[in-house]
């Protein structure tokens, strides 16, 4: 509930950049391994993991940083009993050393060119050539924040940390235990839970926010495009696949754009081979009647029947060319027509954004008064799509809930009591009126069973609710 607190306080305010473009810019400005043998150190045993820094203000990272301590200390004396760690095997780690800095030297290589999926798998590798290497854990932690995997960017960054107190490790370990950041990561798994609980417009919204605060994470693009196309909107579909594309250009999902492309240009040769094998029989065709003029005409007239079969010949030449440009004609024509309705849907997209959110609700109100319960429902949804300020948005999920229990449309006002339920707290002014109308609402078409767990709900969130009174007791004692 504490991450609700924060995503409220969120909307209606400026959005907090927690990443921008400082991942992007970090892996540009990290320099590349030397790969001269002659510099590398060798491996000493000594048992002088990490340094516990005894001032460490946050007392979460500092009992992390102790648990590693432990850890690594019992695995090298474990080691040393083993006779695993002896100077003959120093040349061999100086080898590994250098296939992992120049796999380290190929992520950073094929991250700086935007292909992140690669650069992640071979950062990987390296990894487990060379594990205790700042720079390999760091280039890790960024790739796999921008593939939004936090749990394994955080364990990069923070493992990084112990091995060398460096400034970047110090900067996303900051980051990732911030406020902020809770903040963010609220938002993105409540934009997961959305599409589980099929509210796939309110996902969109939130995801739309993150890529306009952090257009480098990888991931909203993915779910974007997939979930475009479980709900069929082609083209906002491939919009996102573009963008994907841009930012991560070996993304497993690219493969099935490419397999779309060569389907239809199977598809193209196919149909144009159909056309061109339509001249040589038209051609024999004609042969076949020049044979029998043959036979009974003279020399004269098949020279004539060739001269004519030459000039159509020509003509079926022109006509497939013609037939060609008209082609191409007409698929430029299609893009226009595609880009037009594109920008016919921004345009009346952009119409409704112009329409203020309090005119919006304003006449929802005017409907619900003179009980024009349908179109109130209308226009209270278009201020759930459309608005930008708390007041009005929870405002409106809970009448269209209302209304909808009230023109007996039970699955709707089911669903948005139980959004307002999910996306507000006991603070907010419906929230426990909320839990007793989902309630009631279960209770009295028959299902007791989720009408308990309802008011049990209520009476855990708000326990001074007026609500939990006589009526709701007798029905928890069914």
């Amino acid at each position: 509930m504490v991450w609700q607190i924060w995503y409220l306080n969120y909307i209606g305010r400026e959005a907090i950049i927690i990443l921008g473009k400082s991942i992007i810019n970090d892996i540009r400005m990290m320099d590349k391994k030397s790969l001269d043998i002659s510099l590398i150190q060798e491996d000493k045993s000594d048992l002088t993991f990490f340094n516990i820094d005894e001032e460490e203000s946050n007392e979460t990272l500092k009992a992390l940083k102790q648990s590693y301590v432990t850890t690594n200390y019992k695995e090298e004396t474990i080691l040393n009993l083993q006779n695993t760690l002896n100077s003959s095997l120093n040349d061999t780690s100086k080898e590994l050393k250098i296939q992992s800095y120049k796999n380290y030297n190929e992520a950073l290589n094929l991250a700086s060119r935007n292909y992140i999926t690669t650069a992640t798998e071979i950062i990987e590798k390296a990894l487990e050539l060379n594990p205790k290497d700042v720079d390999i854990l760091n280039l890790r932690g960024l790739l796999k924040l921008l593939k939004c995997d936090f749990s394994k960017s955080f364990e990069s960054f923070y493992t990084a940390m112990c091995y060398g107190n460096n400034e970047l490790s110090r900067k996303y370990v900051d980051i990732l235990s911030s406020d902020e950041f809770k903040v963010f990561l609220g938002r993105y798994n409540h934009s997961i839970r959305f599409i589980n609980e099929d509210l796939n417009q309110e996902s969109i919204h939130i995801l739309n926010n993150i890529i306009e605060e952090d257009p480098n994470l990888i991931e909203p693009y993915v779910i974007l495009t997939l979930l475009y196309d479980k709900i069929g909107n082609l083209k906002k579909k491939e919009y996102y696949l573009n963008i994907l594309e841009q930012v991560d250009k070996d993304n497993p999902l690219l493969e099935n754009k490419i397999d779309n492309k060569g389907e239809e240009t199977e598809i193209v040769e196919k149909k144009t081979k159909k056309k061109i094998n339509i001249i040589p029989y038209a051609i024999a065709g004609i042969l076949a009647i020049g044979m029998v003029v043959y036979h009974i005409s003279n020399k004269n007239k098949i020279e004539h029947l060739n001269a004519q079969l030459n000039k159509k010949n020509e003509k079926i030449e022109n006509i497939d060319q013609q037939l060609s440009e008209a082609s191409e004609k007409l698929e430029e024509t299609n893009q226009e027509l595609d880009k037009t309705n594109q920008q016919l849907d921004e345009a009346k997209k952009q119409e409704m954004l112009v329409a203020s959110e309090v005119d919006l609700y304003q006449k929802a109100v005017e409907l619900k008064a003179s009980k024009n319960y349908s179109d109130a429902i209308t226009y209270f949804k278009k201020v759930i799509e459309y608005g930008k300020t708390k007041k009005y948005i929870a405002e409106s999920i809970y009448q269209v809930a209302f209304l909808s229990e009230k023109t007996k449309n039970y699955d709707q006002a089911i669903k948005y009591y139980k959004k307002y339920i999910n996306t507000y707290t006991k603070d907010d002014q419906y929230y426990d009126d909320a839990f007793y109308q989902l309630g009631m609402l279960y209770y009295e078409n028959g299902d007791l069973e989720n009408a308990k767990k309802t008011f049990y709900g209520m009476k855990s969130e708000v326990p001074d609710s007026m609500y939990n009174n006589s009526k709701v007791k007798e029905i928890l004692s069914k």
